[in-house]
């Protein structure tokens, strides 16, 4: 579930907890996942993980990286 979290994070650019439990209430069911108590109890062994997850996002949102391709994570090299 872990790894499901962390993917959710990832492909749905969800920047904090908030986020990632509005997300879980609309879609949840869609992707196999329990409720937030039982995600909370998995997710709190791993809160560090979490957080470099969420901290990715925000710095993305924030100061943007035109030159990474979303698909491959490769660093574009426009000279």
């Amino acid at each position: 579930m872990l790894n499901d979290v962390c993917d959710l994070i990832d492909d749905h650019n969800l920047a904090n907890m908030r986020e990632l439990r509005r997300f879980v209430k609309l879609h949840g069911v869609e992707y196999g996942l329990p409720s937030m108590k039982i995600i909370n109890s998995v997710l709190r062994a791993h809160t560090g993980l979490i957080r470099l997850y969420f901290d990715a996002v925000y710095q993305e949102r924030r100061y943007g990286r035109a030159d990474i391709d979303k698909d491959t994570g490769e660093v574009l090299n426009n000279k």
